[in-house]
C-alpha cells in the first residue's frame, strides 16, 4: 500500500482517539506532570516525553517507561495518558516516550528514537529522579514491538552492532508487553505498513533481517521477565499467541494474561491501555504490578 494509504489510516486511528480521549477526562490535581521534555532538542513532536509522578514521591520508587503504540504509523505519547495515570498513581514514577512515524521515518529510526530516548533517561537520571536500578518497561501494540527491539538491543553488544545503535546500559527488571505487534510483514489489517517500515537504505544491512522478522532477536537477545496480556477479542491477538509459543521454546520466564470474550463490553485491541476502567483492565494493572513488584 501506498504512503497515502498510511495516511489515510493514521486519520482513522487518531480520529476515533481523539473521541475516546475526550470522553474520559480525569481530574489530575492528584499528580505531579511534566510535560513534553526533549531527549533531542531537534524541535521534532516525535522526540519529547513526558513525566508522572504523585507530589512526594520517594527517590526510591519505581520506575515504568511507557511507549505507546499505534501500529508504527498514528499517535505520539498522548494517546496513553490514562494508562500512565493509573500507573503513577501506583507508585511508579512514569516516562512516556513518543517517538517519529512511518511514512515520514522508518522502523530503524523508531527504534533509534527509543534507544536515544533510553540514553538521555540514563545520561540524565540524578535530574529526573529515576532510581534506574528499579526500571520496568511497558509497551502495547506497535509500542510492545519497540520495546522488544530496545530490551534486546539493552541485551547484545551483536545487536547494537548490527544496528548500528548504542544501549544505554539501563537494565530492565521486567517488561509488560499489552497486544504485541510482532510481525511487521503483515497481511491482515495492518498491512499498510508492510511496504514502508524499511527504506532502500536498509537492504543487505545485518540489521534488515530482524526488521522484516523480529521474532529473530530472540535467537539472539536476552530479555527479562516478560508480563503478556491479550484477549479473544484481541485484533492480532495471533502475535501474542506465536510470541507466548516462542519464549516457552527458549525458556524465557513469562506470565501470561488471556481473557476470552467480554460479557459486559468487547475486550478490543490493548483495551486495558484505552479503558483502563473496565474491571479487565483493572485486573490487569493488578496482576501485571505483582509480577513487577516481585522482581522490583
Amino acid at each position: 500500500m501506498s504512503k497515502t494509504g498510511v495516511l489515510i489510516w493514521r486519520h482513522i486511528f487518531e480520529s476515533g482517539d481523539a473521541k475516546r480521549l475526550a470522553l474520559q477526562v480525569q481530574d489530575l490535581s492528584d499528580l505531579h506532570i511534566v510535560r513534553d521534555l526533549a531527549y533531542v532538542n531537534d524541535g521534532e513532536q516525535g522526540h519529547l516525553f513526558d513525566l508522572y509522578e504523585l507530589p512526594g514521591l520517594s527517590e526510591d520508587a519505581p520506575v515504568m517507561i511507557n511507549i505507546h503504540g499505534g501500529g508504527l504509523f498514528a499517535s505520539y505519547k498522548e494517546v496513553n495518558v490514562n494508562f500512565n495515570y493509573e500507573w503513577a498513581r501506583m507508585g511508579y514514577r512514569v516516562i512516556s516516550l513518543s517517538y517519529r512515524r512511518i511514512p515520514e521515518t522508518t522502523l530503524w529510526h523508531q527504534i533509534d528514537d527509543v534507544m536515544r530516548a533510553l540514553r538521555y533517561l540514563k545520561t540524565n537520571a540524578a535530574s529526573l529522579h529515576l532510581n534506574l536500578d528499579r526500571c520496568v518497561l511497558t509497551g502495547d501494540s506497535a509500542g510492545a514491538l519497540l520495546s522488544l527491539f530496545a530490551m534486546s538491543l539493552e541485551s547484545s553488544k551483536y545487536l547494537q552492532r548490527a544496528f548500528g545503535i548504542g544501549g544505554s546500559g539501563i537494565s530492565f527488571k521486567a517488561a509488560g508487553l499489552i497486544s504485541i505487534m510482532l510481525d511487521t510483514q503483515r497481511k491482515d489489517l495492518m498491512r499498510a505498513i508492510t511496504n514502508v517500515i524499511t527504506a532502500p537504505e536498509d537492504r543487505h544491512e545485518p540489521y534488515e533481517k530482524y526488521l522484516l522478522d523480529p521474532a529473530k532477536l530472540l535467537d539472539k537477545a536476552s530479555l527479562p521477565p516478560l508480563f503478556l496480556v491479550s484477549s479473544e477479542e484481541d485484533l492480532i491477538g495471533k502475535d501474542t499467541m506465536k510470541f507466548e509459543k516462542l519464549l516457552a521454546e527458549k525458556e524465557i520466564p513469562y506470565e501470561f494474561l488471556y481473557f476470552p470474550k467480554g460479557k459486559e463490553h468487547e475486550l478490543v485491541h490493548v483495551f486495558s491501555v484505552m479503558y483502563p476502567m473496565y474491571s479487565e483492565s483493572r485486573e490487569v494493572f493488578t496482576k501485571m504490578d505483582q509480577y513487577f513488584r516481585e522482581v522490583l
